[in-house]
Order: C-alpha cells, then sequence, then structure tokens
C-alpha cells in the first residue's frame, strides 16, 4: 500500500490525525486532564471535601460508561463528523458556562452535559475515523492520537496557573481557545471515509468499489461478545488499568497540594511533567506496538505503571524529587495502558460492529474508572492519607499483569 496518492500528494488520513489531534488535545486535554488541576482551588473555595471535589468528575465517568455503547451505536449507523460537530460545540458551550458555578450542584449538572457532548466527540469516534483510514499505520496513527491528550494536559495547565487564582478567568480562557482547536478542525478537515476523497486505507488511490455490510443488531454482537473468554480477560485488565488511570488523574493535584504540601508552581510543574512524559509514553508504545506482540507491550505498561506508584511511597511533604519522579514513570505507563487498551481492542474486534464493541469496552472501563476515583478519595477522607488507595492500585495492576498473561497464553496456542 501507498502512503501517498497516485499523484503524490500526502494521503489525506494524514490530515484527518491533524485535525482529530487538534480535537482531542483540546476536548480529553482540558476536561479529563486540566480541569482536575484546579479541584484544589475549588475545594479551598467552597470548603468542600476530596470526595466533594472530585465527585462531578467521577459521575461523568459513570455517565459516559453507559453513553459509550449507545454512542458507537450511533457513530456506526450515522456521520462522525457530523455527530462529532455537535458533540465539540456542547464542550465549548459547558466550558464557557463553568466559571459561573455556586454549588455543587450546578457543577455536577455541567457534568451531564460534559459527559453527553464527550460521548459523541471524545476518543471513540475519533478511533473509529483511524481505523477506516489506517490499517498497516494504525498503530503509530493511535499512538499519535493519544498523544494529544497528553500534550493538552501539559500545556493547558500552565494557563491555568497564570490565570490562578483566578480560576473562572483561566476557565473562559480555555473555553475560547478550546473550542477554536476543536470546532473549526471538525468542519474543515475531518472526513467520515477513505472513499470521499477517491482513496483507500493508508492511501490507495482510486480503489475498487467498497462494499460495506451493515452492522449486526447490538444484542447479536453483546451475545458473541459475552461467549468469548478473551472478553472477560481484556475487559478485567482494561477495567482495573482505567481504575488506576482515572484515580490518580483527579486525585493527584489534590494530593500533591493536600498532603505533600506543595504550592501552586510546584503543583502545577509535576502536573505538567506527569503529561509531557505521557506524550513520550503513547508515541513510544503506539511504535512498540507495530513492531511487537501487542500484549507483550501491554504487559511492559502496566509494569511500568505499578513502578509509578512505588515510588509516591517515598514522597515526604514539601519535597519534589520523588513526587517528579512518579510523574515521569506513572505518566510513561500510563499512557502506554492507556494507548495498549485501544490498540488491543482494536486488534480483536476492528470490523463492521467496532463501534458497538469500543462501546462496550468504554462502558467497563468508565464505570471502573470511576469507581477508582470515587475509592481514592473516599479513602484519602477517611484515613486522612492517600496510601491506602495507592496499595489498592498497586494491588490491582498486578491482576492486570495476571489477566495480560492469561491472554497471551491463550494468543500462542
Amino acid at each position: 500500500m501507498q502512503e501517498v496518492s497516485l499523484r503524490g500528494r500526502i494521503f489525506y488520513g494524514w490530515w484527518l490525525l491533524v485535525g482529530l489531534f487538534l480535537i482531542y488535545a483540546a476536548s480529553n486535554g482540558i476536561l479529563l486532564n486540566t480541569m482536575p488541576r484546579i479541584f484544589p482551588n475549588l475545594a479551598a473555595e467552597f470548603d468542600w471535601t476530596n470526595e466533594q471535589a472530585t465527585r462531578p468528575a467521577n459521575m461523568f465517568f459513570a455517565l459516559v460508561a453507559f453513553l459509550n455503547p449507545v454512542a458507537g451505536w450511533l457513530l456506526d449507523r450515522y456521520s462522525i463528523r457530523r455527530l462529532m460537530l455537535i458533540g465539540t460545540m456542547g464542550i465549548t458551550l459547558v466550558l464557557a458556562l463553568y466559571p459561573m458555578v455556586e454549588e455543587l450542584w450546578q457543577l455536577m449538572a455541567l457534568y451531564v452535559l460534559f459527559a453527553l457532548s464527550l460521548s459523541l466527540a471524545g476518543l471513540s469516534p475519533s478511533l473509529m475515523l483511524l481505523s477506516r483510514w489506517f490499517v498497516h499505520y494504525r498503530g503509530l496513527a493511535f499512538g499519535i492520537l493519544m498523544m494529544a491528550s497528553s500534550l493538552g494536559g501539559a500545556a493547558f495547565p500552565w494557563l491555568v496557573n497564570y490565570f490562578l487564582p483566578d480560576w473562572r478567568l483561566a476557565v473562559w480562557v480555555m473555553a475560547v481557545l478550546g473550542g477554536a482547536m476543536m470546532i473549526l478542525p471538525t468542519l474543515f478537515l475531518v472526513s467520515n471515509y477513505p472513499r470521499d476523497k477517491g482513496l483507500a486505507a493508508d492511501g490507495v488511490a482510486d480503489p475498487e468499489p467498497e462494499i460495506r455490510p451493515a452492522p449486526d443488531r447490538f444484542t447479536t454482537v453483546l451475545a458473541d461478545l459475552v461467549r468469548s473468554p478473551v472478553f472477560y480477560l481484556l475487559a478485567f485488565a482494561t477495567g482495573t488499568l482505567w481504575f488506576c488511570i482515572v484515580a490518580m488523574l483527579n486525585n493527584q493535584a489534590l494530593f500533591f497540594r493536600n498532603e505533600l504540601l506543595l504550592n501552586d508552581l510546584s503543583t502545577t510543574g509535576i502536573y505538567s511533567s506527569f503529561f509531557f512524559a505521557a506524550i513520550v509514553g503513547k508515541v513510544l508504545f503506539g511504535y512498540l506496538a507495530d513492531k511487537f506482540d501487542k500484549l507483550k507491550v501491554m504487559m511492559a505498561s502496566v509494569l511500568n505503571l505499578g513502578l509509578g506508584l512505588a515510588l509516591l511511597f517515598l514522597a515526604v511533604p514539601g519535597e519534589t524529587t520523588w513526587p517528579l519522579a512518579y510523574a515521569i514513570v506513572y505518566g510513561v505507563g500510563y499512557a502506554g495502558a492507556f494507548t495498549m487498551i485501544q490498540l488491543v481492542i482494536a486488534e480483536y474486534y476492528a470490523g463492521r460492529n467496532y463501534g458497538v464493541c469500543l462501546g462496550v469496552f468504554l462502558l467497563i472501563d468508565s464505570l471502573a474508572g470511576s469507581l477508582g476515583g470515587v475509592y481514592i478519595a473516599w479513602s484519602a477522607d477517611r484515613f486522612t492519607t492517600y496510601t491506602p488507595g495507592f496499595i489498592v492500585m498497586m494491588t490491582l495492576c498486578a491482576i492486570a499483569v495476571a489477566c495480560v498473561s492469561l491472554m497471551m497464553r491463550r494468543h500462542h496456542r
């Protein structure tokens, strides 16, 4: 297959990837990776506990869990570009309303709207588009795309830090900048199918007419999933990883500020370093996934994740050395696990029912992530330290290793 058309032009799939990169950097980069940076400021201003400050974000993951299969059904049947435009406009609107919050229930209502919007404009539609446009370079394309949210998580917190303690102004600025990064690429760069440009996947020019079978019924797809032992192993592995991922995304800023007693500048520096490391991890693991057995690469990412958590046991209040080491090691592991989850799911289930299959896994993973965020915050309030929560997460990493090991044995039989 060629990477360019017969006329020597750059394959349009790469331009699509640029557009999706900008959208994902703003959508997930702001909602999931940057907004938790202001949770300590919300807790201080409104006198909220760790659990209250993280409650809207944790509820968000639970809502997304149930919305993802529905969104997957819609994305299999209707124009992804149109659905993404609705979602990106919704995210922009809710960001503009965010600074008007005065009560916890208002923030929770906004996160309901965030969940509705992100289910149409987040990771799932982008992965579906890339799966249509890339086959040979799918791992690289996935890795580059998922680097975007980490880039947003590395850059936007510094924008927030510039305006702190005025977090309201910071969010308004992100609404304007993020809205432009999401809506404009959706309008001008997103394209549903290679055939719309006279191409096939990976840039083959003038393809033969494509016969696209209709997706199976949702109940049929679900029945096929639950009959497969691999489904349970993969779902348990990805669920435990998402428990750890979301738990730290929503709580690490609170941990740095409240338990390690770090100031805004130090917290932002470590927080940003976490996502810079994630950029490296996503590209690295995406590349490795194209060269080696994906399950082995996934195993390496899980071990990296557990090592990063172990470094937090060495942290002491007022010192930044070990938190920074955690940020780098866990950031790479988080990125690797996140990337490999998507690639392994695509490896097993890409096809005409991919949207529904991906939605089912995202339901499981998002519920597990919501549970992780709730449990770690509750545990910190209950025991006045995050240490018990870190122990639970390390245990779950060990369970994920066992699940991946079993999948590797089945795969090589």
